[in-house]
């Protein structure tokens, strides 16, 4: 049985994802200029992940229990999930990069939130206060800041990025409808499972898969790292998407630029422009917006909704 959703406990769990994400992007910096094939590479690291959830799935009768009674439609619901969010997605995204500029995807990538957030209001019907708007529309504006807007192409790979960006979005608004019904571990096992199977088949079928063959101990151990790392991801991504919202946990997580900025300047000695500081201090200022405001108003939502159903439970309980 799952425990009650605890809003608290999303945000905080959407604030270690800003962070792991943070170090994934300078750490999958560095892995990436290893590989030829950039979808090779995240197939890899992808198949890490779903072959360390297949692991318990393997040793707990309880969690294969939970598989054998989902319904047809949670399965294709699930294998959609994989589908979009563990393997379309990250092919289209990739196609993109090798057409377009990098400053080009990065300003689309940055608008996922802001589609996560209205799609969850128009399907999930989630409310989240003014001010968190408002947060939105500075994180965006503080993400693009420092953005060399004329380096920007509007070409085919932008269409590429963009549809990703989209499928992404709506990847984690069908994980929060199914996360209403199935636990966090069958939706994050199966789409990083079947979704890494997906992607390999993919690198097969354009006849790069023979590449794992020739593999230095380096790279390997990139995959290791950067493998371990998203499945830290994951788990608090999926997790976190189990107790809050999916505005929140997508928006708090953008913040990431904040943490790969630190390091790169602790560990590259490298001077940021004054223009990028002055980006990165309003995704702070709206990362503690959405944090403060958004955890106080979900809680405060959710206390309601409880102490609701338990005075309708109390009334019928009363007129037997």
């Amino acid at each position: 049985m799952q425990s009650a959703p605890d809003p608290r406990r999303g945000y905080v769990l959407a604030a270690l994802n800003m962070v792991i994400s943070g170090v994934a992007i300078y750490v999958n910096s560095l892995g990436v200029r290893m590989f030829n094939d950039p979808i090779l590479y995240t197939a890899l690291k992808n198949t890490v992940v779903g072959v360390a959830l297949l692991v318990p799935l393997a040793l707990s009768a309880e969690k294969r229990s939970a598989f054998r009674h989902l319904t047809l439609r949670q399965w294709m619901f699930l294998l959609l999930v994989a589908l979009i969010g563990g393997s379309i997605s990250y092919a289209l995204y990739f196609r993109g990069l090798q057409v377009t500029t990098p400053v080009s995807a990065s300003l689309v990538d940055h608008t996922q939130f802001l589609f996560v957030a209205l799609m969850a209001a128009v399907l999930l019907k989630e409310r989240p206060a003014p001010a968190i708007w408002v947060a939105l529309v500075v994180l965006l504006a503080g993400l693009t800041l420092g953005i060399a807007l004329n380096a920007v192409s509007l070409d085919a790979g932008v269409l590429f990025v963009l549809a990703a960006t989209l499928l992404f979005a709506v990847d984690f608004v069908l994980m929060k409808f199914l996360l209403r019904s199935l636990s966090a571990f069958t939706v994050m096992t199966f789409k990083m499972s079947v979704g890494s199977l997906l992607l390999l088949l993919f690198v097969a079928a354009r006849g790069h898969l023979a590449a794992v063959a020739h593999l230095s101990a380096v790279q390997w151990g990139f995959v290791g790292v950067t493998g371990l790392i998203l499945l830290g991801f994951t788990v608090t991504s999926v997790l976190g998407l189990r107790h809050a919202s999916a505005t929140a946990v997508t928006a708090i997580p953008a913040g990431a630029p904040i943490i790969t900025t630190a390091l790169v300047v602790l560990t590259q000695r490298v001077s940021v422009p004054a223009v990028r500081w002055l980006g990165l201090s309003l995704v702070l200022l709206a990362v503690l917006t959405i944090f403060i405001v958004g955890r106080r108003h979900e809680a405060g939502a959710y206390a309601g909704r409880r102490e609701e159903s338990d005075a309708r439970a109390g009334h019928r309980r009363r007129t037997r």
